[in-house]
């Protein structure tokens, strides 16, 4: 009769978890470096999302363009222009309208003075998400009322230069040039009617289409 074997422990039957732990942990290093280096620009938000918040507020920006509306509606509280001014989400962009006999001298392409610190902080809101691929539209739009200046002989010069003006303004802002673009409508898009029923001119609709609308769309 044979003895009994006796049971031999193996050496080192687990060290493969050593390496599979290893292995583990050199991917989490990766992976929490990956999204280290791909967040976008974290410390400017962060940035400004302060300055905002000290300005106007508790500002949202949480996604970009989020934080643009509410900074855009919060701007026309502080300047206390509500109804001169209105903003809006679409499907595709924010737009902030702004009624050209509160923002324009008459007839004119040239900045009522006094809206000045407004459009400074429009611009600077609009600035502050230049990390992200954006278009900024500016658009021109007129009533059907004749104008009476040597310098547009109609409204589609008028609605061009008060949105290339404003254009302007932006670069000089330090908003990207690229980013830009300026279309003049004359009044050929208007909100309300022109006229009534009878062809006679209805003064508040002409002046509610008497506009300057800036659009933010994301760059396709």
């Amino acid at each position: 009769m044979l003895p009994p074997r006796k049971h031999v422990q193996e050496d080192n039957v687990d060290s493969w978890l050593m390496s599979y732990a290893d292995m583990i942990t050199l991917l989490l290093c990766f992976f929490i470096i990956f999204v280290a280096i791909s967040e976008p620009k974290k410390d400017k938000l962060s940035a400004v999302a302060e300055g905002l918040a000290q300005k106007f507020g508790v500002v949202d920006l949480a996604t970009p363009f989020q934080g643009i509306l509410h900074s855009l509606q919060a701007i026309a509280e502080t300047h206390k222009v509500l109804r001169d001014v209105a903003v809006e989400k679409t499907p595709t962009s924010i737009d902030m309208e702004l009624a050209s006999d509160k923002f324009y001298k008459t007839d004119s392409a040239e900045f009522n003075p006094e809206m000045l610190p407004m459009l400074l902080d429009i611009a600077a809101t609009i600035k502050s998400i230049d990390y992200i691929e954006t278009r900024i539209t500016v658009e021109g739009h007129t009533s059907d009322a004749p104008i009476s200046s040597v310098i547009y002989p109609s409204n589609w010069e008028l609605s061009s230069a008060r949105a290339a003006r404003l254009v302007r303004f932006f670069i000089e802002q330090g908003i990207k040039p690229e980013r830009l673009r300026t279309i003049g409508y004359a009044d050929t898009k208007p909100k309300v009617p022109n006229l009534d029923g009878r062809d006679k001119p209805i003064p508040q609709n002409r002046a509610k289409n008497q506009r300057v609308v800036i659009r933010v769309e994301r760059a396709m």
